[in-house]
C-alpha cells in the first residue's frame, strides 16, 4: 500500500512539474539602439514575468553579432526598422512585424560631403554600418533625383567611428548613421544632410518588435503576452516620474555601447532624448493601423531599385498588426 502511495505521489509531482519543465523560453535580441528601450524595461521591470513568459534577453554590443544570430535562427523576438524588415524579407528571412513603437528619422541621416550631388557621388564610396539596416531605400531615393541609382555608388560597411574617420579624410563621400559622429560631421562643416523624402524616412525608420518564424512556431497566445509586456513598458516609460530611472536603466543596459548609441554624457542623453523617439501612447493605435501603408511605400521603392529575382510581395508574410490593435484596445489606448 505504501508503495502505491509513493507511486501516486511521484506521479502527481511529475504532472505538476511537467508544464514548468517544458515551458518554452523565448530569446529576445536587444541591439545598442536607444529607441529599443521598451525591450530593456520589459526585461528589467519584470513585465514578461507578469505575463507568464519565460524570456532570455541578450544584449548585443555588435550589430554584426546580432545579424549572425538572426541569420542562424537564434532569436525569437527583436526590434527592427521597417526598412530592415523589408530587406530581410527579400533575402528570405521569416520575420514578421508585430507592432510599431519608435521613429528614428530625426536621429538617423544620410550625410554627404558639403556641396555634393548625386552625379558627383557616382562611383564614390558610401559608408553604412550594416547592409541589413535598410540603407538602400535612402541611397536609391537620393541618387534617383538625377536619374541615377544606388548601383552607381559603392557601399562599404563600417561602424560609426570608422565611417566618420574615413569621411573626414575623404575616403568615403557619404555615410548613413546616427549619434555623435553624425553631429560631428555636421558641426565641423565637412558634411551636410542629403535630401531624402521625409515620408520615406518616416516609413523606413519606424521600428518595433518583430518575431521570427523558426522551427518552432510561436503560439498566438504567447505573441499577445509579449505585446502586453511591451505595452506595459511603453506606459511605464511615458510616466514623467520614471524619467530619471529610465535614463539610468538605459545607461546601465548600454554601458558597453554608450559611444554607439550616443549617450556618453548627460548632455548627449538630453540631446538624443530617448523618450521622444518613442511613439506617444495617444498615437499608438493610429500609427499601428498605418502599418500596411508604410510597408507598401517601401515595397514600391524596392521595385524601383530593381533587384533581380525578387519574390512576390505578400503583406501577410510581412506583418500582422491585428494583435497590437487588440492589446491597445484592452489597455484603452485605442483613441484615434
Amino acid at each position: 500500500m505504501k508503495t502505491l502511495q509513493n507511486v501516486l505521489f511521484l506521479s502527481c509531482v511529475l504532472l505538476l512539474s511537467t508544464p514548468l519543465a517544458h515551458a518554452r523560453t523565448y530569446t529576445v535580441g536587444i541591439i545598442p539602439y536607444i529607441p529599443a528601450g521598451e525591450f530593456v524595461i520589459a526585461d528589467v521591470k519584470g513585465f514578461y514575468k507578469q505575463e507568464g513568459l519565460a524570456v532570455n534577453s541578450i544584449y548585443y554590443t555588435s550589430t554584426g553579432d546580432w545579424v549572425r544570430a538572426l541569420s542562424h535562427n537564434k532569436l525569437d523576438f527583436s526590434g527592427l526598422w521597417n526598412a530592415t524588415q523589408m530587406d530581410m524579407y527579400y533575402r528570405g528571412a521569416k520575420a514578421k512585424r508585430l507592432a510599431l513603437m519608435s521613429y528614428d528619422s530625426n536621429d538617423y541621416k544620410m550625410i554627404i560631403k558639403k556641396g555634393a550631388t548625386p552625379k558627383s557621388l557616382k562611383g564614390k564610396n558610401i559608408a553604412v554600418f550594416s547592409d541589413y539596416f535598410g540603407t538602400h531605400w535612402f541611397l536609391q531615393n537620393y541618387m534617383s533625383r538625377q536619374g541615377l541609382s544606388m548601383r552607381d555608388i559603392n557601399i562599404v560597411e563600417m561602424n560609426n567611428q570608422e565611417a566618420y574617420k574615413n569621411f573626414s579624410i575623404g575616403r568615403v563621400d557619404g555615410m548613413i548613421f546616427n549619434g555623435k559622429y553624425m553631429d560631428q560631421a555636421l558641426n565641423d562643416k565637412t558634411g551636410e544632410i542629403a535630401k531624402i523624402d521625409h515620408e520615406l524616412y518616416l516609413a523606413a525608420t519606424t521600428g518595433g518588435p518583430s518575431y521570427f518564424i523558426n522551427d518552432h512556431p510561436i503560439p498566438r497566445k504567447a505573441l499577445k503576452k509579449f505585446l502586453r509586456a511591451w505595452v506595459k513598458s511603453m506606459i511605464w516609460i511615458s510616466k514623467d516620474e520614471n524619467a530619471a530611472e529610465y535614463k539610468q536603466i538605459l545607461r546601465d543596459a548600454y554601458s558597453n555601447s554608450l559611444d554607439l548609441v550616443g549617450i556618453e554624457s548627460d548632455e548627449d542623453y538630453t540631446k538624443r532624448n530617448p523618450r521622444n523617439m518613442l511613439i506617444p501612447l495617444k498615437d499608438m493605435y493610429r500609427i499601428n493601423k498605418q502599418t500596411p501603408s508604410m510597408f507598401t511605400a517601401l515595397n514600391n521603392i524596392h521595385k524601383d531599385i530593381g533587384y533581380p529575382n525578387s519574390k512576390p510581395y505578400k503583406p501577410k508574410d510581412m506583418f500582422d498588426n491585428s494583435l497590437i490593435l487588440e492589446v491597445l484596445e484592452e489597455f484603452n489606448l485605442h483613441n484615434e
